[in-house]
């Protein structure tokens, strides 16, 4: 009775995309005031984290500032699953943040939906800036809360985890302190990375939010499978619903609790690493001045790179080997410690192989297949401790000089 109450004080001023009616409840699933649910949404509290940051945020949204709520992540963030990408779980986070703090029709508070499927923690803080920040319209151009979703995407990240630290510390760097949430989603068959980590949201104290713990348990009892997971790695409407509620669950216990006295602790050990902090991304549209960069015969711009639902394409201008335009390398020269390149993997015979050649000797040939589609992976060429200058070519390999191929992005730390 006393957590149906507690449902209850929770409610109303939400519109619920055809789950309830507006006023009903202050969560998306019809079974929000029953007993059981709220044990999901408690129990998916993994760490209620240092609250000080989200208080202010909801401070700020409540007297009228402009904020914005970002989400990354892989294709569960973009909305894969979902019946229509309005019944996502980022989308619906999003409505229910500004029903709880935004003024009026909570038009003072904006979304950045920076999803993209098949992609890890490592492509998403190559286009972090890009893709979040250079697209914020607050008066200080920069993301508010960030939900950080990458948690069945990171298998075999090829940093392993630094690139994802790296990431969530660059967030909490920001001059304007935002809030960080990490979500852990999880797979029909209960596999996530969530054991991993948590250790990075451990370290800053962070919010994190477990799928695992707090809805898999049901599938199968409360819901069947088929009714929770649309396929074998993501959740349906009604799945993205509960991912939701226990997101935004997890902010109305930072709102209720007392304050945290002090911010996080930004000097803290890390936990697997942050020295890809400082990450510089290189585009097709960029100025390659820097790094002396000649686009040699990958001279052109492919648009059929991956575009996400709500933002559409990502990453933007890139470097395009046609396969009419002879065989120079693309060259460029930089001084740096580590090296990302991201690259169009496709399983089509049009597509070839690429070498990345590395003050003259081949490092990796990459080159499509079987089980590709069209996104963008990540190598890592370099990952050494301190900064050297380097030439790095990346030119067709033999016999696939009249072949396509694409590198989408270009990232080093200097």
């Amino acid at each position: 009775m006393m957590k149906r109450m507690m449902a209850c004080l929770l409610a109303a001023v939400i519109c619920l995309g055809g789950c309830a009616a507006m006023g009903e409840t202050a969560y998306f699933s019809k079974d929000a005031e029953s007993d059981w649910y709220q044990d999901v949404l408690k129990d998916a509290q993994m760490n209620p984290g240092n609250n000080l940051r989200l208080k202010k945020l909801m401070a700020r949204a409540q007297a009228g500032e402009t904020v914005t709520v970002a989400f990354i992540g892989g294709s569960i963030t973009e909305g894969a699953g979902a019946s229509q990408y309005k019944e996502c779980y980022a989308y619906r986070v999003f409505q229910g943040f500004k029903a709880r703090f935004g003024t009026g029709d909570g038009g003072n508070v904006h979304c950045v939906n920076a999803g993209v499927g098949g992609t890890a923690s490592t492509f998403g803080f190559m286009r972090y800036q890009r893709d979040i920040v250079d697209r914020v319209n607050d008066d200080d151009m920069l993301p508010d809360l960030v939900i950080v979703e990458y948690a069945v995407n990171d298998y075999q990240e090829p940093t392993a985890h630094r690139c994802y630290e790296s990431l969530v510390k660059t967030i909490l760097s920001q001059p304007n302190e935002p809030a960080v949430i990490l979500l852990f989603s999880v797979f029909r068959n209960g596999f996530n990375l969530q054991g991993e980590l948590k250790k990075i949201g451990e370290t800053y104290d962070l919010p994190m939010v477990s799928i695992k713990d707090g809805a898999f348990g049901r599938v199968g009892k409360e819901w069947t499978a088929k009714e929770f997971f649309w396929d074998e790695y993501h959740p349906t409407s009604l799945g993205h619903a509960v991912m939701a509620d226990c997101v935004l669950a997890a902010m109305d216990a930072a709102n209720a609790r007392e304050t945290s006295p002090a911010d996080i602790d930004l000097d803290a050990a890390p936990a697997y690493g942050t020295d890809y902090m400082g990450l510089v991304s290189v585009y097709g549209d960029s100025a390659h001045e820097e790094i002396h960069l000649d686009r040699g015969s990958f001279d052109e711009d492919d648009l059929n790179t991956y575009k996400n639902t709500p933002v559409g394409r990502v990453c933007g201008s890139n470097f395009f080997h046609n396969g009419k335009s002879g065989n120079e390398p693309l060259r460029f020269t930089a001084t740096f410690k580590k090296l990302l390149i991201a690259w169009r993997a496709v399983s089509d015979s049009q597509y070839g192989a690429a070498e990345i050649r590395v003050d003259g000797k081949v490092k990796r040939t990459l080159s499509g297949g079987a089980g590709k589609w069209g996104q963008s992976e990540v190598v890592m060429i370099f990952d050494a401790r301190e900064a050297m200058e380097h030439t790095v070519e990346i030119v067709m390999a033999e016999g696939s000089e009249d072949k396509k191929f694409t590198v989408t992005c270009i990232s080093y730390a200097p």
